[in-house]
């Protein structure tokens, strides 16, 4: 003799709070992978500014050295390019 069992289903309000949830969690998934790749996107562009700073650096170490060399310790006006000696 065999049992028949009765199929039981969720209320159609568990149901929906079921699929809200799974949505839910999707959405953070999704959410949490554009944040990791907008922190590797900073990055990228963090060695990129470094890089440039360094070459930054570089130039205006030259310049300075150079500009020394010519005229000797000085302090220069950045808007006219007017040099004034220094003791």
């Amino acid at each position: 003799m065999s049992i028949v069992s009765e199929k039981k289903f969720l209320t159609e309000e568990e149901l929906q709070t079921v699929k809200t949830i799974q949505q839910k969690t999707q959405n953070l998934i999704i959410e949490l992978g554009e944040i990791e790749l907008t922190k590797i996107q900073l990055s990228n562009r963090y060695e990129l500014a470094k890089d440039f700073l360094k070459g930054v650096a570089t130039e205006e170490k030259e310049l300075t050295e150079k500009l020394l060399e010519i005229y000797g310790k000085i302090s220069i006006n950045p808007e006219d390019g007017e040099i004034t000696p220094m003791g």
